[in-house]
């Protein structure tokens, strides 16, 4: 199964997991958790589409805003 995922998401997916992970986490610290996601949402949201797809410094992926959301759900537990 850890191939299977692996394949699909990539290296870069599994980054993405990880920094929403973090990024959840750190921030549901000082603040309460719902605003902790909608930061990380937003951060997450705005790398893909302000630097990949309208900037253009990187590629812009759905599967990286699927991972994104999959780091959301796993820091909120």
């Amino acid at each position: 199964m850890k191939e299977k995922i692996l394949n699909y998401t990539g290296q870069d997916g599994l980054l993405h997991i990880l920094c929403c992970i973090v990024l959840v986490s750190v921030i549901d610290i000082v603040l309460p958790l719902w605003v902790a996601v909608l930061i990380t949402a937003a951060v997450a949201a705005g790398k893909e589409f302000v630097c990949d797809k309208l900037i253009g410094k990187g590629t812009f992926d759905r599967k990286d805003l699927l991972c994104d959301l999959v780091g959301i759900i796993i820091g909120c537990l």
